[in-house]
């Protein structure tokens, strides 16, 4: 007999043969029939899940939930449940509740069920219960506080960096082990919801876009369980803020050239809380080492960088750090200028031409002004206050006036040290430089008084006077003349009451008045002149018959009329005037007897007592007849003959002079 056939159909008749061994002719046979029930058809391996509504593991499921996974023909099928596969194979201790039924295992459990068809055929197969724990507990709230930071490029704009890590467990730990859970954080609630930009680094959070504060939410999802959701925003984020404080630097000028200054701290405090009370101030010298806080007052000091921590009073005591600095500068010194530098006689040669201005050398000022000092500006202004050139121009041409200086330290414009530089340009004396003056050597015991020729003689007393005779001073000659009775040089030393002086040089001279010497004559002429010589030292000039006119350079007299002349040379260096008579013969051509004064008379000119006086005159009529013999020394003809006036013609002369020349000719009478 087989152990194991397989039948070919759902039902077979099967036939037995039974037969003697000892004898196989003897045999009986029989039959049966064997039938081959269809099984339940059911889904293998339903699930039922179940969202943990108290975080414990434990949920109450209804079983017959799970009969329209299992099966599509439930209403010709009989289900039971169970807790193990062995009490469903017995089918013994099934479950009694299957609608209220819980889980007996935390988080994922199995119960069987039983499935009897109605060929009384069943089949066994397991129902899985999983129970997703997910809600973040409403009283679970963690918080996070720090600094901000400077890393987007300012400490104020309420972003820094968090690390919320930890969390992680924390919220892990509500669950109860095993829990298969994604845990995922969001900057939002819609991020949260849609599953998008979760947050990849919860070590290294920065809450851009929600400065100061941030709540972030925590989605915990079922890897199990799709259905089961935990969302909330346990994690709350705040920027604390960080007590920013302004520095503060104090700076003085060193008074006494100490490198100390006692600084007035009495508002530095309130100046760097400005107007706040939550935070706390400390104070660190350049070494690190702690100082009182407030800062004593005064605060002795050179200088030196104080740091400033200032700390809110707050948990984390977020804090900000500053520097106080203290700077003693330092406070230039102004040396003087020498004062043979700064004050002058007018530079003018020529008193007369003096402008007030002088060209300074001020090649050494700046460094005379500093006197070594480093790091130091000079300024200058003018008298209108004009700011000048620094160093000044060299030369500096300028007139008398105050120069204000001002030594600036480069580092603290605020310290400063003045004086002034007093340029002085003393005028010199306003006199004639030189001068000529002549001694008359025809006058007896002749003196000239000479004087330093002041422009202003007004003033002449307000300055000293030293005379000198060829380089040799003159004792006791101090006044403003002297008494010259000598040729030489003489020169006068004119000094000011500031030292200033010039020296007016004088030349005395010879000279006398002149002697005339040959005068030369040209007369009987249309152009008759006369050339005087002479001899002598003196500086003469010329003139004819006036010796009170205009006297001329030339010793030549052109174009002179006939007649008797006085020739005067007079000596410029007033020694006199020479004086000489001079005659110029002259005919008349014509005369008018009309007896109106004017022509009336017809004689030669140029002759009197001392001259020509024995010239022979005689007159004819142009038919040779004599009509008159003149006298030149008398009045001459008065155009009558006998008594009876001669009619207008044409008369003849003979003129015969003392010397023997002989002269003919004819004139005309007009009536």
């Amino acid at each position: 007999m087989p152990s194991a056939y397989v039948n070919t159909n759902p039902s077979e008749t099967i036939y037995v043969k039974m037969y003697n061994k000892d004898n196989p002719n003897c045999f009986a046979t029989t039959s049966f029939k064997i039938k081959v029930s269809v099984l339940p058809s059911i889904n293998q391996n339903v699930d039922l899940k179940q969202c943990d509504d108290d975080n414990n593991g434990f949920s109450i499921f209804n079983l017959e939930e799970a009969i329209p996974k299992l099966t599509a023909n439930a209403a010709n099928e009989n289900i039971t449940f169970f807790r193990t596969q062995i009490d469903a194979q017995n089918n013994s201790n099934s479950i009694s509740n299957p609608t209220s039924y819980s889980n007996q295992i935390i988080n994922v459990d199995t119960v069987y069920a039983r499935i009897i068809n109605s060929n009384n055929c069943f089949i066994i197969t397991p129902v899985n219960l999983i129970i997703s724990t997910t809600q973040i507990p409403i009283n679970f709230v963690k918080k996070f506080t720090v600094c901000d930071d400077a890393i987007s490029g300012t400490n104020t704009d309420g972003i820094s960096t968090f690390n919320f890590s930890t969390v992680d467990n924390e919220i892990k730990a509500i669950f109860p082990v095993g829990q298969q859970l994604d845990i995922t954080y969001y900057r939002n609630l819609n991020d949260a919801l849609i599953e998008k930009n979760k947050i990849l680094d919860i070590t290294n959070y920065r809450n851009i876009g929600y400065p100061n504060s941030q709540k972030i939410y925590v989605r915990v999802d079922s890897k199990l369980n799709n259905d089961c959701l935990g969302l909330g925003s346990p994690i709350e984020l705040t920027v604390e803020s960080i007590p920013v404080i302004q520095p503060i630097i104090e700076t003085q000028c060193d008074d006494d050239q100490d490198g100390i200054f006692a600084f007035n701290t009495a508002t530095i405090q309130t100046r760097l809380l400005n107007g706040r009370a939550d935070i706390t101030l400390a104070y660190f010298d350049q070494n690190n080492n702690p100082i009182p806080s407030p800062l004593p007052n005064p605060f002795v000091t050179g200088s030196q960088i104080v740091k400033v921590k200032a700390t809110n009073t707050t948990l984390n005591a977020c804090s900000y750090e500053t520097t106080l600095e203290f700077i003693v500068s330092d406070m230039p010194q102004a040396y003087s200028i020498p004062s043979h530098l700064i004050t002058v006689c007018d530079d003018e040669i020529d008193p007369t031409k003096q402008d007030g201005k002088y060209a300074f050398d001020t090649t050494t000022f700046q460094n005379t002004i500093l006197g070594g000092q480093t790091g130091m500006i000079i300024k200058y202004y003018d008298g209108n206050n004009n700011l000048l050139p620094s160093p000044l121009p060299n030369p500096f041409v300028t007139s008398s006036q105050v120069i204000r200086v001002e030594v600036v330290n480069s580092l603290n414009t605020t310290c400063t040290s003045k004086m002034t530089i007093p340029f002085i340009v003393n005028p010199i004396p306003a006199i004639q430089l030189s001068g000529k003056v002549a001694l008359c050597s025809n006058i007896s015991n002749n003196t000239k008084t000479i004087d330093a020729a002041l422009v202003d003689e007004s003033i002449k007393d307000t300055y000293s006077y030293e005379w000198t005779y060829n380089s040799i001073i003159i004792t006791n000659e101090t006044k403003y003349t002297l008494t010259a009775d000598k040729t030489g040089t003489y020169s006068v030393k004119v000094t000011t009451d500031k030292g200033c002086s010039r020296t007016r040089v004088i030349t005395v001279f010879d000279s006398n008045i002149a002697k005339i010497g040959t005068i030369k004559i040209e007369d009987l002429t249309s152009s008759n002149s006369i050339q005087v010589s002479t001899t002598g030292t003196g500086d003469y000039v010329y003139a004819l018959d006036d010796q009170n006119g205009s006297y001329q350079q030339e010793n030549l007299f052109m174009n002179v009329s006939a007649g008797i002349h006085t020739v005067y040379v007079k000596d410029l260096n007033g020694c006199g005037i020479a004086l000489q008579e001079v005659a110029l013969l002259g005919i008349p051509n014509f005369f008018t007897p009309n007896q109106d004064g004017f022509n009336d008379y017809w004689n030669i000119k140029g002759v009197n007592s001392t001259f020509n006086a024995k010239t022979i005159i005689q007159v004819f009529d142009r038919y040779g007849k004599l009509i008159i013999k003149l006298n030149p020394l008398n009045q001459g003809w008065d155009g009558t003959f006998n008594g009876k006036a001669l009619p207008s013609d044409d008369y003849w002369y003979t003129v015969v002079l003392e010397d023997g020349r002989t002269m003919k000719g004819h004139f005309t009478l007009k009536r």
